[in-house]
């Protein structure tokens, strides 16, 4: 019996201990001067959008994730999936593209990069469906999906470096 208890607390230590330190990875790795600069040009191409119009502004794209809270807790794994789902579904499209303020591909990939290599987890996050949902809202929208996206991206920076 001490033996299967023993064994439970290793792999329970192990795996927190890989955990804390995909965490501590991540923290390092993303500098702030990045999500800043981020920031400020998703300003700049914010004012670059057309006004919304047709989209109403209480239909919120994103799910409503929380860095602090334990329900609905977003973590490095989730924020890697959601910049995939951007780099698939919104910056990739044709008038977004016209719309990049300079060197914001650049920007973007050397985020989308630092988190591949950051994140080790092979594993899906828990809330996958909550993000196909949000993906096939952009996909279904189309540009005004995508824009829409991008109004909402600011949140998913602030996230970033909540937890940074």
């Amino acid at each position: 019996m001490s033996v299967l208890a023993l064994c439970i607390c290793l792999v329970a230590a192990a795996v927190t201990t890989a955990t804390a330190g995909q965490q501590l990875t991540c923290r390092r790795e993303i500098p702030e001067e990045l999500i800043r600069e981020l920031w400020n040009q998703t300003g700049v191409l914010i004012d670059r959008l057309p006004k919304e119009e047709r989209f109403s502004r209480r239909t919120r794209l994103l799910p409503k994730f929380c860095t602090k809270c334990p329900e609905r807790l977003i973590g490095w794994l989730e924020l890697q999936e959601m910049i995939d789902i951007y780099q698939r579904s919104v910056f990739s499209t044709a008038a977004i593209k016209k719309l990049l303020p300079q060197h914001y591909d650049e920007l973007l990939y050397r985020l989308h990069h630092t988190l591949q290599h950051c994140v080790s987890s092979t594993g899906r996050s828990k809330y996958v469906k909550a993000l196909k949902k949000m993906e096939r809202k952009i996909k279904k929208k189309r540009e005004e999906g995508a824009m829409k996206a991008i109004r909402e991206f600011s949140f998913v920076l602030r996230w970033i470096d909540e937890l940074i």
